[in-house]
């Protein structure tokens, strides 16, 4: 009997500090401190798990179809959750931001997480809101363009997101080759690499921006269909046809914008 309970009791130190290990690798703090509100450390942890640390904490929805299975070191303090979710994605995602009305400027109601760009090579380690370029860095060392274009048509479909929109980045940079490589993304069995490519596209003004936005909109997974009314512009017919998607946040998104563009004209 005093054996089961000396096994007893070390079980439940065992899981007690399994338990507090866990919370120190993902920590999301608030605080009183100007400047300072929200405090996130994590050390070693996927994505999944400090998203929902933070929804935990900050009661903020955050929405995502396919993230990265990178385990993520981090440290991002800031008043808002826009900058710490900025600081944790460090430029390799695209981050929407919805707020409702009556409620705290600081504070959005949803978030949706879009084109997520962790390569399998790469570690996200960030400090504070002002953060280096990871952009920049992994074109110096893959040897540029021509390394991208390989990298795109690799079997992993993580590395094929990445690279397809690391080329969206290079700008004008071998336009025809960039934009071939683009275009035939948008056919990739994978979501992520399609929505990259949409992405894409669009943020290079390519004159088959419109025709991938318009079948973007057909696409099976919301994932790309959010991508195309995030990148809509001033499409207002697409979003218009947003609105009746199959997706509650597809919808709602599309209405967020038609109504910020409904109350510039107003103040016009």
């Amino acid at each position: 009997m005093s054996t089961c309970k000396s096994w007893s009791a070390c079980l439940l130190l065992l899981m007690s500090t399994v338990a507090q290990a866990d919370e120190q690798a993902a920590r999301v703090i608030l605080s009183q401190d100007a400047g300072a509100e929200l405090q996130l450390e994590a050390h070693q942890q996927p994505l999944t798990q400090i998203l929902k640390k933070i929804t935990d904490t900050t009661g903020v929805e955050i929405h995502y179809s396919v993230l990265s299975k990178e385990l993520i070191t981090a440290t991002c303090v800031g008043a808002t959750v826009k900058q710490v979710l900025e600081c944790l994605f460090d430029k390799r995602a695209d981050l929407i931001f919805r707020y409702a009305k009556n409620v705290s400027p600081n504070r959005p109601e949803e978030v949706w997480i879009l084109g997520t760009n962790f390569g399998a090579e790469d570690r996200c380690t960030t400090a504070g809101i002002e953060t280096h370029n990871p952009v920049i860095n992994m074109r110096a060392e893959t040897g540029g363009v021509n390394e991208l274009l390989e990298r795109a048509k690799t079997h992993d479909p993580m590395q094929r997101a990445d690279a397809v929109a690391r080329l969206a980045a290079e700008g004008q940079t071998n336009e025809a080759s960039v934009n071939g490589a683009l275009v035939s993304a948008l056919s990739d069995k994978n979501a992520e690499v399609r929505a990259q490519a949409v992405s894409g596209l669009a943020s290079r003004e390519s004159s088959d921006a419109q025709a991938a936005l318009q079948n973007a909109m057909q696409d099976e997974d919301a994932s790309v269909r959010l991508m195309a009314v995030d990148r809509a512009g001033n499409n207002v017919t697409l979003l218009q046809q947003a609105l009746a998607d199959s997706d509650e946040t597809v919808r709602a998104y599309a209405a967020t914008k038609l109504e910020a563009f409904s109350n510039a004209a107003k103040a016009q």
